[in-house]
């Protein structure tokens, strides 16, 4: 479904596009984002992934 929508468009922005997500879309918030230590960020985007695969699960199981 995400490749219909065009979800490949985004490709051209790389690595921007995680920088924006953890900056919540706010542009004044990219440089904090890059100073921080990859371990953080990378726990911030398993945290992440952790989450949406249980709100995903969660969904699953509502009636």
């Amino acid at each position: 479904m995400e490749k219909r929508a065009g979800v490949h468009a985004f490709e051209k922005f790389r690595y921007i596009n995680t920088v924006n997500a953890l900056a919540g879309g706010d542009i004044t918030k990219w440089n904090q984002i890059l100073a921080m230590p990859y371990e953080r960020i990378l726990t911030k985007l398993l945290l992440n992934k952790t989450e949406a695969e249980y709100q995903k699960r969660y969904g699953e199981l509502a009636p």
